[in-house]
């Protein structure tokens, strides 16, 4: 009797520290409140009295907004700030590392207000897509719904109970109210146009150079006007030929008469002269 009472007391104890433990897994407000960045996503969450109802989860993700991104929804019914937030509230433990390493391109993720029972056309699910290496989106899990709202990080990983991911834009199922779109993107600044390079001048080729690239100081400056004109040059007379001389010579003048007498007397004064030499000897 008393071993089965001991029995019975082991049993109780050990439920009453597994419903503790259970419990206690976690507490998003704690949580959140080290994060003033959240604020306003925290005091929803107990606004509108889902506190609770993540507490009691031993798994969780909770897609978290800032307080800039959350002031699109702020000033919407009681009701319809529920359910958004509880698109929220994924019931399964993601992380990025978890999301690096999904297989496929997309996921569906189960939402907290699946588990309402009141749900429509996949409106208690999501559509987490990855667009690219890093890039990471989600969207409404309706078909057609756009994929709005990007995967900024993490803001807290607690494995395999607890992950916080920060997301850019709140994700409004259709039938939830008027939907949040992305912002745009930020405009692109135009880079200042390159300024204007100098022309070059192109060396001038060789044929140019030959003709068209003479300067005016090379070209033959005129002659001074008192400089003596240069001779023309003269017609050289060839040299007479043998016909021509003798043709000089018959055109020779023949000698006078008063050489012809000079000349005999002479010669009389040489005969003379020899026949005194004969006498005298």
């Amino acid at each position: 009797m008393a071993a089965k009472a001991s029995l019975l007391f082991v049993v109780a104890f050990f439920f009453l520290a597994l419903s503790i433990t259970t419990s206690s897994a976690f507490n998003i407000t704690k949580v959140l409140k080290q994060y003033p960045e959240y604020g306003t996503f925290n005091d929803l969450l107990s606004q509108t009295k889902l506190v609770e109802q993540i507490n009691h989860r031993q798994t969780i993700t909770v897609l978290a907004l800032d307080n800039d991104s959350i002031s699109s929804i702020a000033n919407r019914s009681t009701d319809e700030l529920k359910k958004i937030l509880m698109n929220h509230i994924v019931l399964d433990y993601f992380d990025t590392l978890k999301i690096q390493k999904l297989g496929k391109k997309s996921a569906i993720l189960t939402t907290l207000y699946q588990t309402t029972g009141v749900a429509m056309e996949q409106q208690g699910f999501l559509n987490l897509t990855r667009i690219g290496p890093g890039d990471v989106v989600f969207g409404s899990g309706v078909e057609g719904a756009p994929l709005v709202s990007k995967l900024l990080g993490s803001v807290l990983a607690q494995p395999f109970n607890l992950s916080v991911l920060h997301v850019s834009t709140p994700i409004v199922a259709p039938g939830f109210g008027d939907p949040v779109l992305a912002p745009p993107p930020p405009p692109q600044s135009k880079p200042p146009a390159p300024a204007p390079k100098k022309a070059e001048a192109s060396a001038p080729s060789e044929e140019e150079g030959d003709y068209e690239g003479e300067s005016p100081d090379s070209a033959p400056s005129p002659a001074p006007a008192d400089a003596p004109a240069a001779d023309a040059p003269t017609k050289r007379k060839s040299p007479p030929t043998p016909k021509d001389a003798d043709e000089e010579e018959e055109e020779a003048p023949a000698p006078s008469a008063s050489s012809r007498v000079v000349g005999s007397s002479m010669a009389v004064a040489a005969v003379m002269g020899l026949v005194a030499s004969f006498v005298a000897f």
